[in-house]
């Protein structure tokens, strides 16, 4: 019967407690456990959870009985890792208990005006601590739970007796790293298995020390306090006891705005403690141009960034004037592309051969992609002396198609006064608006200058700062563009402006005073800035708030972003940064 009982949960909890971050269902066939899932359960709405996935019930459940919460934006971000300080919250909601009002803390690393320090201290029997080396007892509550934590906090919670009902037997034969699970939790983790409670993996391994999702907390505890042994209900819906609103965590507050009609509000701070794991795609293995599996490449500099429709991400080396890859797919990166022979090109003007531009005098600044035509591109600068007895330059800025084919996409042909210099310029923005239409901005002596033009073309100036007909750029710029309108946003004067172009008009639509921004980008008609590791979201009107506490990062690797010094999307919403400090490209799960 013993064998039995254990082969059965063992294929069942199989099916909820994978850690892969896959949606898959679980057949009711597949053992008595799963028999046991909700069976009227109420809706719930989140956009980022079906009601075909493959724990809804589960999470609908603890929802509805406020064990769960979603997230202000109406996502409940189900593959989401769960930090220990959100497990002590959860878990103290699911078993019905009340929140403590502290005034002191049992963990040195614990603070009674922490959020979490509540939930904390009532769960702390029931959540193992740790002691330092320094002799101090931590709790470690920024740090991924683990599944042997959480196998232990359910024991307990259920009353089970571990010194007396525990069998070490059952998991010494059942799992090859047996071993690796902390001397300390095997009886839990015997209990908690005999019990159908929790269970292992194809592979005969329990792995102990894995973290765990939402949408996985939220199959094992429903499970867990509605079945086996010694069952509670599960949360406060029908408790007589009532548990506190989580408090909500401060949020970094960047410095006001200059005072004008636009000036939005400071960041609204989220409805709940919201915390985003981190984890690193590319690099962090120090500085190098090496290509391979991502465990051993490493990264030299990434001066733009970008992702395609496949979440690949495309990254520049201006220095080295390569385009390098990270395939999404297959976690390789490659050199995708080298400044060489086939960027060659010729000036032609009046069916005449006018000046041929070598590829060694290119410079690469920016990438861009038009996801319209999800075709990659490359800007950069010539410079070209046509005379040893003049003191002009020829300054060609030219945007190159690089994928599928390299070919010559828009240019502009400008005379410049001076002696040769650097042309390497990070400012500039490119924004496709259909198929073919481009606009571009570049730096030019007399100011800065914006583009527009039919992709394989000439380009023609539509807005120049030298005219007060554009506005003058000094950081790391992005633009929007609509029908009449470009709006900037400028890291360096830390200006958002508007250029309508018909009629002219230019106008500051808010500043902001004392507050440092490192990169910019543009998602969905919204500019996203970072200012250290917290992210922030601005639209058009001027109105902006926090979109991403640097405080609410979790680090799967334990090594924190240091700056964020480029910023993306991917498909799934997730952000993308390069992390310059580490040289790495990592991803902030939403």
């Amino acid at each position: 019967m013993v064998h039995k009982k254990i082969a059965s949960a063992l294929i069942a909890i199989l099916m909820i407690f994978t850690l892969t971050g896959t949606m898959f269902a679980a057949p009711v066939e597949y053992g008595e456990e799963l028999q046991n899932m909700p069976q009227n359960t109420p809706t719930v709405s989140f956009t980022d959870l079906p009601n075909t996935h493959w724990a809804y019930k589960y999470i609908a459940e603890m929802v509805n009985k406020k064990v769960l919460e979603g997230y202000p934006d109406h996502k409940f971000r189900p593959d989401n890792t769960i930090s220990r300080a959100e497990f002590a919250t959860i878990i103290v909601k699911a078993a019905g208990l009340q929140a403590k009002k502290v005034n002191y803390s049992s963990f040195s690393d614990v603070k009674v005006t922490d959020w979490y320090s509540p939930w904390i201290e009532t769960a702390k029997d029931y959540l193992t601590g740790y002691r330092a080396a320094n002799g101090e007892y931590i709790y470690n509550p920024t740090a991924l739970a683990l599944r042997e934590d959480i196998t232990v906090a359910i024991v307990k919670l259920k009353g089970y007796d571990a010194a007396r009902l525990a069998n070490r037997s059952i998991i010494e034969a059942m799992f090859k790293d047996y071993e690796g699970i902390s001397e300390s939790a095997k009886d839990y983790v015997a209990i908690a298995v005999e019990n159908g409670l929790v269970s292992g993996y194809p592979d005969e391994t329990f792995r102990p020390q894995n973290s765990i999702t939402r949408a996985e907390a939220a199959a094992l505890l429903w499970r867990a306090f509605m079945y086996g042994n010694d069952n509670k209900g599960v949360g406060g819906g029908d408790q007589s006891t009532t548990t506190p609103t989580t408090p909500t965590p401060p949020v970094t507050q960047p410095a006001s705005p200059t005072t004008n009609p636009s000036t939005p509000s400071h960041p609204q701070q989220p409805s709940q403690a919201a915390k985003f794991s981190v984890d690193t795609l590319v690099g962090g293995n120090g500085q190098g141009d090496v290509d391979g599996p991502v465990r051993i490449a490493k990264i030299n500099a990434v001066n733009s960034m970008v992702l395609d429709k496949d979440d690949n991400v495309f990254f520049l080396d201006s220095r080295n004037k390569k385009i390098r890859k990270f395939n999404q797919s297959n976690g390789m990166v490659e050199t995708f592309k080298i400044v060489n022979n086939q960027f060659n090109w010729d000036y032609v003007a009046d069916g005449q051969n006018v000046t041929h531009y070598d590829y060694s005098q290119f410079t690469p600044i920016k990438l861009a992609y038009n996801l319209a035509s999800n075709k990659l591109y490359v800007s950069g600068n010539v410079l070209i002396k046509p005379s040893n007895y003049s003191s002009d330059y020829y300054n060609i800025h030219t945007i190159y198609e690089v994928s599928p084919a390299i070919q010559m996409a828009a240019y502009t042909f400008d005379r410049l006064s001076g002696s040769y210099g650097d042309v390497y310029d990070t400012h500039e923005f490119i924004s496709f608006t259909d198929e073919q239409t481009i606009f571009y901005k570049q730096q030019l002596g007399s100011g800065d200058v914006i583009y527009q033009a039919t992709l394989g073309g000439a380009s023609s100036i539509i807005a120049n700062a030298g005219d007060k007909t554009g506005v003058d750029l000094t950081g790391r710029v992005e633009a929007i563009v609509t029908n009449n309108d470009i709006f900037i946003f400028d890291t360096g004067n830390r200006t958002l402006s508007k250029i309508q172009l018909f009629p002219r008009k230019v106008e500051t639509v808010v500043s902001f005073d004392s507050i440092t921004f490192d990169s910019v980008t543009v998602c969905n008609g919204n500019f996203y800035i970072s200012s250290g590791t917290t992210i922030y979201e601005l639209t058009t009107d001027g109105k902006w708030s926090a979109f991403i506490d640097g405080k609410d990062l979790i680090y799967n690797d334990g090594n924190p972003i240091q700056k964020i010094s480029q910023l993306s999307f991917d498909s799934n919403g997730n952000v993308i940064v390069y992390d310059d400090g580490n040289k790495a490209i990592r991803r902030i799960n939403l």
